[in-house]
This record gives structure tokens, sequence and C-alpha cells, in this order.
């Protein structure tokens, strides 16, 4: 069971607690290079916990639109190299250094992928800026890291952390390069699975095994699109050809800026409206929304 709620309309902070119930805040819905509704980075918060699933480069401006910032953040989960899931980490990373009585905000990551998104993305702007260290920063010294255990569901391998109340059960997914055949071709990139209720693709191409096979265990799906075809995320159209009691769980987020003018990118088809609760979603997700399961 879960309810919509509109939060922070009347410039209010968006408290990082709850009554112990399951909240779900995408701060961005917007995709990569998306102006209007900040990019796709989530809070998951629980009781007296909180992580936030990717910080973009736009992460720290959407924190503000809450009221908050990168200071009130005590816990992240990146999913993979892109900017707009990464590119604010090195103001988190900086900012919780250099400030003044703030420990070390919580990283949970698996070990392969540490190695790459510090020294292919984080390095170059926190690896040298202390000239006396007397050796190379690394990741540990701005994060203390939260390592994820393997795990099986109905027989597929996973990984998983359970940080207080909040379980985070972590999936690789085929984003990119856009030539990449299955997740070993891929680079890393996961999506996440939230208590086993909510299900969050992450940023992948098309995979209708993926969704559908989520679609069992979990209550709410929300799951990326781009509203074109072709290239590293699925599509519009091809989420449309997945079955309806699928697609009735599903919010749709990850979107262009021109997702509210359907005849730019849906006109001509007889297949879907380009409304995607007349085409048998639960609708666009939603900036400003809390999405609480009890």
């Amino acid at each position: 069971m879960y309810e919509v709620k509109e939060i922070c309309r009347n410039g209010e902070s968006l408290p990082l607690t709850t009554d112990g119930s399951l909240r779900i805040v995408f701060i961005g819905t917007g995709s990569a290079f998306a102006k209007r509704r900040r990019q796709s980075n989530i809070l998951v918060i629980q009781g007296n916990h909180h992580v936030l699933i990717d910080c973009g480069t736009q992460g720290p401006l959407a924190l503000n639109d809450l009221g908050l910032s990168v200071l009130d953040v005590r816990c992240y989960h990146p999913t993979h190299s892109h900017a707009d899931h990464i590119g604010g980490l090195e103001e988190v990373a900086l900012m919780n250094r250099y400030t003044p009585n703030i420990s070390k905000p919580d990283m949970i990551i698996l070990r392969d992928y540490q190695d790459i998104l510090w020294s292919k993305s984080l390095a170059g702007g926190c690896e040298y800026c202390e000239a006396n260290q007397g050796r190379p920063l690394q990741l540990t010294d701005f994060f203390n890291i939260l390592r994820p255990k393997n795990i099986e569901i109905e027989g597929r391998k996973f990984w998983a952390y359970k940080h207080g109340p909040i379980e985070l059960v972590i999936m690789r997914t085929r984003h990119f390069p856009d030539t990449a055949i299955s997740v070993d071709e891929s680079q890393w990139c996961s999506g996440i699975f939230i208590n086993r209720r909510v299900w969050i693709s992450g940023d992948t191409m098309f995979d209708a095994d993926y969704p559908i096979r989520f679609a069992n265990l979990a209550e709410v799906m929300f799951h990326d699109t781009q509203l074109f075809f072709g290239g590293v995320h699925a599509s519009y159209q091809e989420l449309m050809t997945l079955p309806e009691d699928v697609r009735k769980k599903m919010y749709l987020y990850h979107y262009g800026d021109n997702w509210d003018k359907p005849e730019t990118w849906a006109a001509g088809s007889d297949k879907y409206t380009g409304d995607p609760v007349k085409d048998g979603f639960l609708g666009w997700t939603e900036q400003r929304t809390a999405y609480d399961f009890y």
C-alpha cells in the first residue's frame, strides 16, 4: 500500500526522517541533459536513515530546491559514472571534507565500481587537493565505504546492503555502450530494488525480461524512458510493448524536456498517445512528490 503526496510546495525543507514508513522522493526526474526537472536522482528515507541514489551535476541544486544541501545527506549510492548520476559527487566530497565539524558521509558501493568511480571520475578533482598529505588521497578519505554482500533472489545473483531499515538490492543493467548485448559487455551500471517492494530500473537499454521478472515481486516500479527510439535507454515506444499487467505498476522517469508535448514525439503513432496514464502506465514520475509506503 502506498500514497502519493505533494511535498515542499510552500518552501519548507524536506525532512530526512519518517515515522518508520518508507518514503521515495525523486529530487529530479529528467534525462541527462534536461533543464526543466533536474536529473533523475532519488532520496530513499525510512525512520532515521536515508540514502541518496545518485547525485548528478544538478544534484546539489535539486537538493537545494527541497531546502537541503550535500552536507545534510549522510549516505550516497552511485549507480554508474555518467555525469547526471555522479557529477555532483566532487562537491559532496570536498564540501564534507573541508567544512568544519562535519564528518565523512557514507557511500554504499561495490569494490569493483569503487575503483572505477575514483580513478576514472573523481580523482582528477580530489586526489591532490592537499599538497602536503604525503600520499594521494583516496575515495576512503572522503567517504566511509559500506560494502554490499552477494545474495540470491529466485536463483539469480545480486548484491544487497541493509542501511538501517532500508535494504538496497543492487542489480546490473545493460546501459552502455550501445553495442553491448549483455551486462558482461557493459560498463558498470545498476538498478535498485528497495525493501523488496519498490523497483527502480536504473539507466538501461530496453530488456523486457528485466521489468517482467520484477513485476511479480514489486508493488511499484519506476522505469527510465527516452522519448525517441535507439541509443542507450529504453524508449517509450519499447516500453509500450510490455504486458499490460507490468505497465499498470510502472511510473516513468528520466524523460526529456518535451515530455509534456507529445505532439513532438508521439504524433502519428496509432499504438500510444504519449499520455502515460492513457497508455496504461501509472504516469510520469513527479518532482516535489513523495511516494510513501506503509
